[in-house]
């Protein structure tokens, strides 16, 4: 009788097991959306007076913060002409300058310094430092979590979430402010943007709410410059390596193979509004191109306006932190669409 319960026993695990393997679902790679999408307010006001409540620091003497306003000649006259060169959004043009320990995105309209993303152990983005303590800005700068900003006689208020406050904090330096991204493990500053009123509001890296005659303001990728998708990845690239090597890591070398699968996956995956990642899907397809790989795995974000925000968001979040900065990768591969960024890293 003993004997034939366990054999009952033995033929019902052998069951769950098969329905296991046949019914559950694939491991899926998380897609990390902008935490700023979904606001419930993400709203303009219009012919409304400024509140004069925001906390306002002096203006830094030098570094890159007193590049804003000032002519791009300026800037070239300084470090020579950039290594690239890209439509971005409503007039907007990014250039990129990559020199020794430093890394520039400098954002021009009408030839008018209007932000500045900087990263590298060199970079002057003084009144703080890179890998300086994230909570050095806490202590000797005053912070606004709710600040108000006027553009174009339109009122704009912008809300830091806590999430916001300790990964991307938004500094006022005269009329000017600083996002400042942290990672928040090891509670350094990772890079700095200076940017003008105008630039933040189109960057929307914040929820920006509003209490009447509302207007949402919703990110337009369809509406961006085609040829931006190839920049921005190129940008994915290069910022990927930035924070690696102020990790003290190896940069990962560029594969246009595996590029080239993480553009089909993305194709796929977004083409009837559905997105989905899984490794069965990019394991497949690695052997088919026969690229010889010992482990891989893959990122994903969606409707982030800028690279820089979405490098740091993937820093912030365990998951994805685990993977860009894993010192056993040593190739990459990836691609821009419709608002999605994946990045397909492999051991070889």
């Amino acid at each position: 009788m003993g004997k034939m319960i366990l054999k009952i026993v033995g033929v019902m695990v052998f069951i769950v097991v098969i329905a296991y393997l046949f019914y559950s679902p694939r491991l899926k790679f998380d897609v990390l959306e902008n935490p700023n999408k979904h606001a419930k307010h993400n709203v303009e006001r219009k012919n409304v007076t400024p509140s004069n409540q925001d906390a306002e620091n002096k203006p830094p003497k030098s570094g890159i913060g007193t590049w804003i306003g000032e002519k791009l000649d300026k800037l070239t006259d300084k470090f020579g002409q950039a290594d690239r060169v890209y439509a971005y959004k409503n007039g907007f043009k990014n250039y990129v300058f990559k020199k020794h320990h430093q890394y520039y995105i400098v954002t021009v309209k009408n030839d008018i310094i209007k932000s500045v993303y900087a990263t590298g152990k060199d970079v002057n983005v003084q009144p703080v430092k890179i890998m300086e303590n994230g909570s050095h800005i806490f202590e000797n700068l005053s912070i606004n979590p709710e600040p108000s900003i006027k553009v174009n006689h339109k009122r704009y208020d912008i809300e830091l979430s806590d999430d916001d406050m300790k990964t991307q904090a938004l500094v006022k330096f005269g009329k000017n402010y600083a996002q400042i991204y942290i990672d928040q493990r090891s509670n350094k500053i990772m890079a700095v943007r200076f940017l003008d009123s105008e630039a933040l509001v189109n960057f929307k890296p914040y929820q920006t709410v509003a209490a009447s005659n509302e207007e949402e303001l919703k990110n337009k990728h369809d509406a961006l410059p085609y040829e931006q998708n190839a920049n921005q990845l190129m940008t994915l690239y290069e910022t990927t390596n930035e924070m690696r090597k102020l990790k003290g890591l190896e940069p990962l070398k560029i594969d246009n193979q595996i590029g080239h699968i993480a553009s089909f996956n993305l194709y796929e995956a977004v083409r009837g509004g559905h997105a989905e990642f899984t490794e069965d899907a990019l394991t497949e397809q690695l052997n088919d191109q026969n690229i010889t790989f010992t482990s891989t795995s893959q990122n994903v974000g969606s409707d982030f306006n800028d690279v820089p925000t979405l490098i740091n968001s993937w820093l912030n979040s365990d998951i994805h932190r685990s993977r860009i900065l894993n010192a056993k990768y040593t190739d990459m591969g990836g691609d821009v669409n419709n608002g999605y960024y994946t990045l397909i890293f492999v051991e070889k």
